[in-house]
């Protein structure tokens, strides 16, 4: 290859996502991230499961939602579950 980089692999990387791209650029300047775990359970949980995950309330959790720091969504008239991976980012903030 003697320093060139094959037109295959530049075209690979200009079709790519920014996101995918960002992730080539932090591995090229060696700040790659330890891949992260994929999600186990369901996509949309109940808010009684997400109070059980959590370690709290219910009421809570619907305290969340009024504060905007958790999105609910409307599955059935009246019936709402918000996204597991938005109550584990919750985890991840309390955290760092």
């Amino acid at each position: 290859m003697n320093g060139s980089i094959p037109n295959d692999l530049l075209m690979r990387f200009l079709q790519a996502t920014p996101e995918q791209q960002t992730s080539i650029e932090r591995i090229l300047d060696g700040k790659s991230e330890a891949p992260r775990p994929a999600p186990t359970g369901p996509l949309m949980m109940m808010m009684g499961d997400a109070a059980k995950l959590l370690g709290v309330s219910r009421a809570t959790i619907w305290r969340m939602v009024k504060l905007g720091k958790l999105e609910r969504v409307e599955i059935l008239p009246g019936t709402f579950r918000v996204r597991r991976t938005d109550v584990e980012a919750v985890v991840g903030k309390a955290e760092g």
